[in-house]
């Protein structure tokens, strides 16, 4: 997205300003003290000004601004606004997230990853929100209140508003979050008003006159300026003693019959613009003065604020009203006219397309809003195009062009049926079909999805969208059992993936899953190769380390894997979380590739099922979630708990083809693993061969283990090696053709015996040996930032402290002495430069020794 430089600049304060210091100092105080701080009176007390003296204030270090505008009405929006307010830095970390097609949780995500990042500045950090009364969306309310309340020490937000926000002020004054100020708090005292008519104004009343003046106005800043502004050329009548907008509108019209004709005409004629500048003024007006006039109008400050720069102004907004009601007066010719001539000045086409509405030409404005539509909602400016859509005509909206703006605000607000309509009805070609299959496969039509992709691959795409459709098209293909299409369609992503932008929309949308299809690891491994020197670092950096580490658990480098993806899970935390289906493959690398030497099995558990709740549109992984905790559980010795977790796999009737047999082939197999356990080998027998007749029907890659390995590993024990070996070698063979080591190591202690038997003929079989052999065997571990590093007898003994276990519990299983197990732990804790064991063990996880 992008916004208007001027939306994050201070405003400037405006010549003969009164200094308001008693005010600002008790204000900056107080902002200091809460997390928000609300400003809130009626228009023309003078709050944005106020603001602007708190941002300058000495105390206050780092100051940001953000100027909400209508735009803003928009989670997503905001959130990138407030990113980019804050700095390059904190931007790149929300949009980062936000570069995520998910809804409101993606939206969560981001906040949270904006606070995670400030809560690591070193100095406070002010945020003026100002005009926060243009927002009107419940979603945006609820963002800025979640900020609030989890906002870290540095953060404090400041927000100017003309009525109290929904923003459950009660709660957060309770709490003691909050500051208030309001309009009894902002009205001028008589020595301001002095200052103001005698200082600024240079007036010279009497002090009489200007406390009747204070009186009458009761202290009302933008009553008093127009006062000030009136007698500086001839002494008004005092106004009466009533509400804001009436004395505004008795002083305004004061103000205004007293101006030449001819100013007076120029004002209401450039009074419908946007921004007030000379360029746009000349165009509205036709004069060839437009600027000097323009100059005079601002040297006497009347009506105009500077708008973020030199020479470009705005009315106060109650001037506007007002100019507004003279501008009705005119002949509609006229009106018709004038708004023409602004939709010409406007540089903004939101603006423009108002002005040619305004004018009585809905055609051109809906010729407008099609050609800049897209751009409009790619800059975030939602709530404006669903204004300017609702606006037109309906025959005007049924612009294939507008249809696709149609179906864009619907999708992006969760209403698939609409969106749908409004793609089918604009014609599915193009970036349309992209669109409409997203609808498509959300609604569960996976075939006509996948078909409708098929179909748009045939035309004229620009290299990004190019790369999103195949990767579209290889996991609907995968869903729907045709492998082949899907393996074409993944290689031709990959080729195609030639650019960074290209790259990036690749990384976002590549599933982990994909490694199921035959030949879909060498593209993943491909990929990851190709991207990493381009995304090395933010959020697509770690999308390609998740895919990467699914290459390394596969290939066989179970170490490498783990410690990946446990390294993404925790980069995932300063953005919030992992998206769910990335969250459940890296969680379930950890679960594969540590086994039975993971300390703690309940952690990981609790994470694998976690992002298995939300993958709500894949609710078939629930039985693979389970049948990796189960056989966690037996590689343990936990039988009871395997036996629970089998029978949490139960059936799954609308999993997709590849899947329900992998499904399958998993509910066979802890079956057996279990049944084998027990004693019952007989059973085991018969549902471990039914496991591997069924595996080897699988059109796809069994990514979590081997059935083969696990029906040998029951011959083993039954001590048939001869009929061991011929059930394991087709597998091993597999895998050292296909280089799918990691489905052989991750079958652990079922492994060890038939690779031992294997071994002597296969040296494939030996390296696996020893890998396996390798895995659980503690090496030294640095400390950063200290001199001696953990022995490996200290990182057992750390690994079963983090666990929980006692000092007694440790020496029994590693077969040492109590003070001796006393003497490490002293040790580690020195070592680690911690006072506590729970301290040490959250060293421990942060130096990867435990998940």
């Amino acid at each position: 997205m992008a916004f208007p430089a001027t939306k994050f600049v201070v405003p400037r304060l405006r010549a003969g300003a009164v200094d308001r210091a008693g005010l600002v100092t008790a204000l900056v105080h107080d902002v200091l003290s809460v997390p928000l701080t609300v400003v809130s009176a009626p228009a023309g007390y003078g709050k944005t000004t106020l603001a602007a003296m708190v941002a300058m204030s000495p105390r206050i270090v780092t100051c940001r601004w953000l100027a909400m505008d209508a735009d803003d009405n928009d989670p997503r929006r905001f959130l990138t606004g407030l990113g980019t307010a804050l700095g390059p830095d904190l931007a790149a970390t929300s949009t980062a997230v936000l570069a995520d097609n998910g809804g409101q949780d993606v939206v969560r995500r981001a906040a949270t990853a904006l606070l995670n990042a400030v809560t690591e500045s070193p100095t406070s950090i002010v945020v003026v929100l100002d005009e926060w009364e243009v927002i009107t969306d419940p979603a945006v309310q609820a963002q800025l209140e979640f900020l609030v309340e989890w906002a870290p020490e540095p953060l404090h937000f400041v927000i100017t508003t003309r009525q109290d926000p929904p923003l459950g002020l009660a709660r957060l004054r309770a709490r003691g979050l909050l500051a208030e100020r309001g309009p009894h708090d902002l009205r001028f005292t008589e020595s301001e008003a002095d200052a103001l008519l005698n200082g600024s104004f240079r007036l010279g009343l009497p002090a009489e006159t200007v406390a009747q003046v204070h009186n009458r106005t009761d202290g009302w800043a933008a009553g008093l300026r127009l006062l000030g502004a009136s007698w500086g050329a001839d002494r008004a009548a005092l106004p009466p003693r009533a509400g804001d907008a009436h004395v505004f509108a008795f002083l305004a019209e004061e103000v205004f019959d007293r101006q030449p004709p001819e100013i007076r005409r120029f004002l209401v004629e450039t009074s419908v613009l946007s921004t007030v500048s000379a360029a746009a003024c000349a165009t509205v007006t036709g004069r060839d003065d437009a600027v000097d006039v323009l100059a005079g109008l601002a040297e006497r400050g009347l009506f105009l604020t500077e708008q973020g720069g030199p020479d470009v102004y705005r009315y106060h907004d109650l001037f506007v009203e007002f100019l507004h009601r003279q501008l009705a007066r005119w002949p509609s010719t006229e009106r018709f006219a004038l708004h023409r001539r602004a939709a010409l000045a406007e540089e903004d086409p939101v603006a423009a397309t108002r002005h040619l509405l305004a004018s009585g030409d809905p055609r051109a404005a809906a010729e407008l809003l099609e050609s800049a539509g897209a751009e409009l909602l790619r800059l975030g400016r939602v709530a404006s195009v669903r204004e300017l859509l609702d606006s037109l005509p309906e025959q005007q909206r049924d612009r294939p062009g507008l249809l696709v703006l149609s179906g864009d605000l619907a999708f992006a607000a969760g209403d698939l049926g609409a969106a749908r309509c409004a793609f089918e009805r604009a014609g599915p070609v193009g970036a349309v079909a992209a669109r409409l299959a997203d609808c498509l496969v959300l609604q569960g039509e996976v075939a006509a999805s996948d078909d409708l992709i098929e179909q748009a691959l045939t035309g004229s795409l620009d290299t990004t969208l190019h790369v999103r459709l195949l990767l579209m098209r290889a996991r609907l293909a995968q869903i729907r059992g045709r492998f082949e299409v899907a393996e074409q369609a993944l290689g031709a992503a990959v080729d195609a993936a030639v650019d960074k932008s290209a790259i990036m929309t690749a990384a976002a949308h590549m599933s982990p899953t994909l490694a199921l299809i035959r030949g879909g690891i060498d593209n993943l491994e491909r990929f990851a190769e190709l991207a990493r020197p381009v995304l090395p670092t933010g959020l697509p950096g770690l999308q390609v380390d998740g895919i990467a580490a699914t290459v390394d658990l596969l290939r066989g480098r179970l170490d490498q894997a783990t410690n990946s993806a446990q390294r993404v899970l925790r980069g995932y935390e300063r953005f919030g979380d992992a998206p769910p289906l990335l969250g459940y493959s890296l969680v379930a690398i950890r679960l594969l590739g540590s086994g039975a030497s993971m300390t703690s099995l309940e952690p990981t558990v609790d994470d694998l099922l976690h992002y298995a709740g939300l993958l709500t549109r894949a609710s078939f992984m629930y039985p693979n979630a389970w049948f990796m905790i189960g056989r966690a559980r037996w590689l343990r010795g936990q039988l009871a708990e395997a036996r629970q977790a089998l029978a949490r796999m139960g059936t799954q009737d609308d999993a997709p083809p590849g899947s329900a047999t992998v499904i399958t082939v998993n509910t066979l197999s802890l079956d057996g693993l279990i049944a084998a356990a027990e004693g019952n080998h007989r059973h085991a027998e018969d549902l471990l061969r039914a496991a591997v007749e069924a595996e080897d029907r699988l059109r796809l890659v069994n990514i979590y283990g081997s059935a083969r390995i696990r029906l040998a590993y029951l011959h083993v024990e039954r001590g048939r090696q001869d009929e061991a070996l011929r059930v394991a070698a087709p597998a091993l063979a597999d895998c050292e053709r296909s280089g799918l080591a990691g489905r052989i190591l991750v079958e652990g202690k079922a492994a060890i015996p038939v690779l031992h038997l294997a071994a002597r003929r296969s040296p494939f079989a030996a390296t696996l040996l020893r890998r396996l052999q390798d895995i659980d065997v503690p090496r030294p571990v640095a400390v950063p930032g200290a001199t001696e590093k953990l022995t490996a007898r200290e990182v057992e003994v750390l690994r079963l402290l983090t666990s929980g276990a006692t000092n007694r519990e440790i020496a029994g299983q590693l077969v040492l002495g109590e003070e001796t197990v006393k003497t490490h732990v002293s040790r580690i804790l020195r070592k680690l430069g911690v006072r506590t064991r729970a301290a040490a063990a959250a060293q421990a996880r942060k130096l990867g020794l435990t998940p």
